[in-house]
């Protein structure tokens, strides 16, 4: 009996040192956690959406990729180099702090486990890989995105940005693509 006392014990503690849960009954709110820490030669940006959408809904709309320029502000203009049933590679025109910037991205998607990843293959402004992860409500009317980022300076470039500069920009274009997306999903 104190062994299993001692189990539970040691279970409640580690769930009490994990992430607070979700309130599923709280307001939406594209920010309902962020957090931004140094990482190698870059930034790494966490961010938690508690969105009034459908999982399976947000997730379609991120895997539309061809059709971001219609509800991503930003992005300008996309050209589809390589598509598979699980990636597409595509030439990116996107405006980030007030420049135009263009890169080289490829998408990676795994529908069953609903996570998306993506890298910057060769870009003119900053490198920003990045993944989501997709959470359910009980009652699977809301979700919960798991969104991290990893933010670079351009390599080789004459006038590089800060790298305080590019995370303000990425959590600004975040911020924006987010209510994007939102309004794709809900308009499905």
């Amino acid at each position: 009996m104190r062994r299993t006392t001692e189990v539970l014990g040691l279970v409640l503690l580690l769930a009490g040192c994990g992430e607070r849960g979700v309130d599923w009954n709280a307001p939406e709110n594209l920010l309902l956690r962020e957090n931004s820490t140094k990482q190698d030669d870059g930034v790494r940006l966490a961010y938690w959406s508690l969105v009034d959408a459908p999982c399976q809904a947000i997730y379609d709309a991120l895997v539309d990729i061809e059709h971001y320029p219609e509800f991503i502000p930003g992005v300008d203009r996309l050209n589809i180099l390589n598509a598979s049933a699980s990636s597409k590679t595509a030439q990116v025109a996107q405006r980030v702090i007030g420049r135009q910037s263009n890169a080289k991205v490829e998408w990676k998607f795994d529908p069953q486990k609903r996570t998306i990843d993506f890298t910057t293959l060769s870009s003119d402004l900053s490198y920003n890989d990045g993944h989501y992860e997709f959470d359910d409500s009980p009652d699977k009317k809301r979700c919960l995105v798991r969104t991290t980022f990893l933010v670079k300076e351009g390599q080789g470039m004459t006038q590089a940005v800060p790298i305080g500069v590019l995370a303000q920009g990425t959590h600004d274009t975040f911020l924006a693509a987010a209510k994007g997306v939102k309004n794709r999903a809900v308009a499905k």
